[in-house]
């Protein structure tokens, strides 16, 4: 291999022996010995081209989507679907039939259009998120067959283990309409699935107004106007542990309940209806961004909220006490919670909007079961007859109690997870 030379001393040589490209503005046809040849290029292998090439894509395909949103959804569903089905729980015995034996049973001999439609509603939803759930994996047909599959299969095994309750009657009739509206769900989300998860546009809006792994405690906020069904003592009380369980443990400490007078449940009230009110609030600030419209979330979440509660108190006691719950403490309570919540959409962070959340989360649940019984509720609760909707009333009483908690535990979680260092992998 011949000598490496400078590249200073060729161009000094050249104008020595008073080559004519030496005084040019180039050099033409330079010998360059073979070493000053091997030179290093760029790497172009990984940097992007600044133009596109003629017939190729101008970026990658995005790649299709899984919803945890929708998994975490449809589980939620199920447990509120089989708890509010095999209500009340109590009084297991075996009546000498067989699990499937009702399904070769005859018709049954009473069947209202009410019950019917209620089936078809009750398992709608549970079609719609299991495609949903199921996406990207399962598409299209097989994913209407496998909803509709496992809607059966969940049906049949509720109604069998109704024969075990004396307060049930399983019925075959029941499963086809219950299978009848997992169908329609199914049918409605293998058309809506591509634009509801892989839709371009929703994809930017949960990029600019969600946090990531805000999944559990987005889906708690929207259980929440669901957990006023339950027609509790007070305003947003929801929480409410058993009173032989509260007295039991008072008991221990050598502790009795407090005797309240009227002016003293009014401010326990108040106290009971921001604290459940900023709970809620706080909770969809922490788990949305500060580009999210949070102001419009949060009408939305409390206009739902009183909505039910005004439609259950209507249904349940007439049209005349739709009402009846907007007590003056209640009034004052959400005077108070409204200004909190909005503080808390404006200015606080996600931590500190978690941290606000938490703390009126252990409020609320003190003082729902620090206060006394209340006698007029007492006797508005003699007149709560749910009838056909037990289902309904069942889940929706065991979501009131269990929702505090189970928020509580979700926003420990994401607060736990905000303190890992930087780089750390986080739990999925």
């Amino acid at each position: 291999m011949p000598q490496t030379r400078p590249f200073a001393s060729l161009r000094k040589t050249a104008i020595a022996q008073n080559l004519p490209s030496a005084r040019g503005a180039a050099i033409v046809a330079l010998p360059v010995p073979e070493a000053v040849t091997t030179i290093t290029a760029p790497d172009m292998t990984s940097a992007p081209s600044p133009l596109p090439l003629a017939g190729r894509r101008p970026g990658p395909v995005p790649a299709r989507r899984a919803s945890p949103l929708a998994r975490v959804a449809l589980l939620a569903y199920v447990v509120l679907l089989v708890y509010g089905s095999l209500s009340p729980w109590a009084g297991w015995r075996s009546l000498g039939v067989g699990p499937l034996e009702f399904v070769r049973a005859p018709w049954p001999a009473y069947v209202t259009g009410f019950d019917l439609t209620l089936n078809v509603l009750a398992y709608a939803p549970l079609g719609l998120l299991i495609p949903l759930a199921l996406h990207p994996r399962l598409r299209g047909l097989p994913a209407f067959v496998a909803a509709a599959g496992a809607a059966a299969v969940l049906s049949l095994v509720i109604e069998s283990l109704q024969n075990y309750l004396p307060a049930r009657i399983a019925s075959n009739l029941d499963v086809l309409t219950n299978v009848a509206g997992a169908s329609l769900g199914a049918l409605a989300a293998t058309v809506l699935a591509p634009k509801l998860i892989d839709g371009r546009q929703v994809q930017l809006a949960r990029q600019r107004w969600f946090r990531p792994r805000s999944a559990v405690l987005l889906l708690l906020v929207a259980l929440w106007p669901l957990a006023q069904i339950h027609p509790g003592p007070m305003l947003f009380g929801n929480g409410e542990l058993d009173r032989e369980l509260i007295a039991a443990l008072l008991e221990l400490a050598n502790r009795r309940l407090p005797v309240f007078d009227a002016g003293q449940f009014a401010a326990a009230e108040v106290l009971v209806t921001a604290c459940g009110m900023l709970a809620a609030g706080a909770a969809l600030s922490a788990a949305t961004k500060q580009d999210a419209p949070r102001l419009r979330l949060l009408l939305l979440l409390l206009a739902t909220a009183l909505g039910t509660k005004g439609i259950t108190y209507g249904h349940e006691f007439g049209p005349e006490r739709a009402l009846a719950w907007l007590t003056p403490g209640a009034v004052a309570g959400l005077a108070i919670g409204l200004l909190a919540v909005t503080a808390a959409a404006t200015a606080a962070s996600a931590h500190a909007a978690s941290m606000l959340s938490a703390a009126a989360l252990l409020v609320l649940v003190v003082a729902v079961n620090a206060v006394p019984p209340n006698p007029y509720h007492a006797h508005w609760l003699a007149a709560w007859q749910p009838g056909r909707l037990r289902d309904l009333a069942a889940a929706t009483d065991w979501l009131a109690q269990a929702w505090p908690y189970a928020t509580l535990a979700a926003l420990l979680w994401a607060l736990r997870l905000g303190r890992r260092p930087p780089g750390q992998p986080q739990d999925a």
